[in-house]
């Protein structure tokens, strides 16, 4: 799952992001109202972690904008902690409203009730194997089956995504911040092969992959 995170603080900021990639999730950063826009516009957003104090344009304001042309669940984290910003959090549309300081596991365990309660279909088949998008655990008959980091993040694409196309530049820009690496990639899908079957991934000529 990939989580939008807009906070201005910068050390709250690394401190949530470093948390919820250990936790297995991609996090974008923005530091501002614009840059948050530009964000959602461009990735792949599943959840909004929102601040309500920001440089350019409060949080309630933002998420309005937000409402306008995207369903993706909002929480708020915010030091505004009366009852009317709590109505107000919730009146333009959010799913859930944290007022700081906050535990680093309280958050994670609001943020996977929200995606539960957003995105039904969290543990996705795949012929006798399941796979849960928020934890990234691959299981047959019950029993873990380990996949490195990067590998349950590329299976997690694909199952999002099934039967489209999706290019090497795009996964490339999931699984990596910067310094991209093609025979990783190349790998990691040679990888997935052996576990889930060749034919679960097929190779599209000079473009990229799509998942059956």
């Amino acid at each position: 799952m990939n989580i939008l995170l807009v906070e201005d603080e910068k050390d709250l900021q690394e401190t949530i992001k470093e948390f919820l990639e250990f936790k297995g999730f991609k996090v974008f950063v923005a530091d501002s109202a614009k840059d948050a826009l530009d964000i959602v516009y461009r990735k792949n957003v599943d959840l909004v972690l929102l601040d309500v104090k920001l440089p350019d344009e409060d949080g309630f304001s933002l998420a309005n904008r937000l409402k306008e042309f995207s369903d993706k669940p909002i929480i708020f984290l915010t030091s505004l902690d009366e009852e009317k910003d709590i109505e107000k959090g919730f009146l333009v549309g959010a799913d859930d409203y944290i007022t700081k300081p906050f535990s680093l596991n309280e958050l994670y365990l609001r943020i996977k009730a929200v995606l539960r309660r957003v995105y039904n279909d969290l543990i996705v088949k795949i012929d006798e194997f399941e796979f849960d998008l928020i934890n990234l655990e691959l299981k047959k008959n019950n029993e873990t089956i380990h996949l490195k980091k990067k590998e349950a993040l590329l299976l997690k694409e694909f199952l999002k995504n099934r039967n489209k196309v999706l290019t090497k530049e795009y996964l490339l820009n999931v699984l990596y911040d910067e310094e991209a690496n093609e025979n990783s990639l190349r790998t990691f899908i040679r990888n997935l092969r052996h576990i889930l079957g060749k034919e679960k991934i097929k190779t599209i000529k000079d473009v990229g992959y799509k998942f059956v």
